[in-house]
């Protein structure tokens, strides 16, 4: 059981389905949930219209920060961390790719959780920075992983 200060999604078939063009099942659900008790970061991959996709999908003022950077990395988040005045190893980083934003998760001192659905699903760990700290297969189980205060 995590209890974070924040929490940091990933975008991308975390909370956001590219080929459907909608939300993951259970992402409003969960950020409604979640929003109540935590601040709650978005990290993106910078691709055209992400922030107009973000707002356009009202799941914006949801986050105290979105991120949209060229490559995920623990720098960022560690800039995000200083910014909100906690440490990193106060943040949980939910992701699905094993390779992108578990990895800069762990690297930065975050706990991870890993979505392991969908196009990455069978992308696992090649060494233990790469190693979530929880796994799930469904969005909502986040909330079986989160203490709240």
């Amino acid at each position: 059981m995590f209890n974070p200060k924040a929490i940091i999604f990933d975008f991308n078939r975390t909370l956001y389905n590219p080929d459907s063009g909608f939300l993951v099942e259970g992402a409003l659900e969960l950020l409604e949930n979640l929003s109540k008790n935590f601040t709650l970061v978005l990290y993106s991959k910078d691709k055209s219209d992400r922030r107009k996709l973000i707002s356009d999908l009202g799941i914006d003022s949801f986050f105290k920060e979105i991120i949209v950077v060229e490559e995920k990395n623990p720098e960022d988040i560690q800039k995000v961390a200083e910014k909100l005045g906690v440490k990193t190893s106060e943040i949980v980083l939910i992701g699905d790719r094993i390779k992108s934003e578990v990895l800069a998760g762990k690297k930065a001192g975050c706990k991870t959780i890993w979505l392991k659905k969908g196009k990455f699903s069978e992308e696992f760990p090649e060494n233990k920075e790469q190693e979530p700290d929880a796994v799930i297969s469904e969005l909502l189980d986040v909330l079986l992983l989160i203490k709240k205060n």
